[in-house]
């Protein structure tokens, strides 16, 4: 009797290492999934994102969820409307009738997705769980720290659990990735922009037409380094992101007030149209976050003589949000990822059986389907097909890297913000 093959150890419980731990599960791959979060609601995550078609959507086709999330899907979100400081609109994709009334029509995206539908973060991440089979998901699991035992065995060490030992262990654990370092030491840097996190958990009418019907983008003059983005959720729900080009300690060294915190933050964008102070005031007082954005060097890439471990996602490649890509990227990660487990822990038969000689006259019934032969690989074929992998993600991902990189400063330090992004969607 064959010993059974541990169970590939993923470290986070987002989007990628979801996806892959899905993906892993339709090809009979044994996976684990261990999640810092104590539940699948202890905390939002976040606003929404558009879907691209040869990422984030190939992803969920290849493992068969795309069906499920396109009823979550909605067509509009894709609209955006550009402000600047003042008001003046330089762009408007939203729909108006004669009475300049928004026209919002059914959202209902079928299989046949068209552009990059909009979906919410939270419906993403329930989506792939509830893919799962039972008891994949460990929670309540928050990584310290990983150890390399030898060069191709892992401890991994957690608050409160005990401590695990995997010779396949994938790092899908974000920007701060303490499997990581394991591969390399280069950290992210501070991007210069950090953000509050802002809610509205029901759009008044007026706030729903500021926003229109997907993203809007207030965005300051040169040398302001501001800007007030608010996007839709679902069920008439919104996300609010403040963001300020300003010194990695600023939030620290200006804390918000006790109360009054939407007050102080509308403070910041004094002179600003009103529509900016209007949103801002429309959001919730409590559950306000307060984020930097890193972002890694377009150019990383690392060697290692590690084997059985590799990163994805933000753990590999983290970007500010200025290009709309990081969850597409991570999905894609994940699906390439997948494919390379399986083609090395699923080799071909040893043998194919050949049909009798002479050829019988009379129908012959196939084979029943049988699952594949799963069988660990050599040291030598995993290490070789991961760093591979990594390569290739690499190289996909550093573009998008650079257009990250440039959104930011279209945003940050260009003369007028509004209408150089307005011109870049235009081309």
């Amino acid at each position: 009797m064959s010993t059974p093959i541990p169970p590939v150890v993923i470290v986070g419980a987002g989007p990628s290492g979801l996806l892959l731990a899905r993906f892993l599960q339709i090809h009979h791959i044994p996976v684990k999934v261990y999640e810092r979060d104590p539940s699948p609601s202890y905390r939002p995550q976040g606003g929404s994102l558009d879907l691209h078609d040869d990422t984030g959507l190939k992803a969920l086709r290849e493992t068969g969820l795309l069906g499920i999330a396109t009823g979550y899907m909605r067509s509009q979100g894709e609209a955006v409307r550009i402000l600047d400081r003042d008001g003046k609109v330089w762009r408007d994709e939203n729909v108006y009738d004669e009475q300049g009334e928004l026209v919002r029509h059914s959202e209902k995206v079928g299989e046949d997705v068209k552009g990059r539908p909009e979906i919410d973060r939270t419906d993403l991440r329930n989506i792939l769980i509830d893919s799962l089979e039972p008891d994949t998901i460990q929670w309540s699991h928050a990584l310290t720290s990983c150890e390399a035992l030898s060069a191709s065995l892992y401890q991994v060490n957690f608050v409160s659990q005990p401590s695990i030992t995997t010779p396949y262990l994938i790092g899908a654990d974000g920007t701060f990735s303490k499997v990581r370092p394991l591969l390399h030491d280069f950290k992210p840097s501070y991007s210069s922009v950090s953000i509050y996190d802002l809610s509205i958990s029901s759009m008044s009418p007026k706030i729903q037409k500021i926003l229109g019907t997907g993203m809007l983008m207030i965005l300051g003059n040169g040398g302001d380094d501001k800007a007030v983005m608010p996007q839709n959720l679902s069920h008439g729900r919104a996300k609010v992101y403040l963001a300020m080009k300003v010194a990695e300690e600023w939030q620290d060294e200006h804390r918000l007030p006790e109360k009054g915190k939407k007050e102080w933050l509308v403070g910041l964008f004094e002179g600003w149209t009103e529509e900016a102070k209007e949103v801002i005031m429309a959001c919730e007082e409590e559950g306000i976050v307060q984020r930097r954005i890193y972002q890694f060097d377009p150019d990383l890439n690392w060697k290692t003589d590690k084997t059985g471990v590799t990163i994805m996602g933000d753990a590999a490649h983290v970007m500010s949000p200025f290009a709309g890509e990081g969850v597409n990227q991570a999905l894609a990660d994940a699906l390439e990822l997948g494919q390379t487990l399986v083609k090395v822990f699923t080799p071909p038969p040893r043998f194919v059986s050949l049909a009798p000689f002479p050829l019988s006259l009379f129908p012959v019934s196939p084979p029943p389907p049988t699952n594949p032969r799963i069988v660990p690989p050599s040291s030598a074929e995993l290490h070789a097909a991961l760093r591979s992998f990594e390569k290739g993600m690499m190289r996909r991902a550093r573009e998008e890297m650079v257009g990250s990189q440039m959104g930011l400063d279209m945003i940050f330090g260009s003369e007028e913000p509004a209408k150089a992004w307005a011109e870049f969607m235009d081309a």
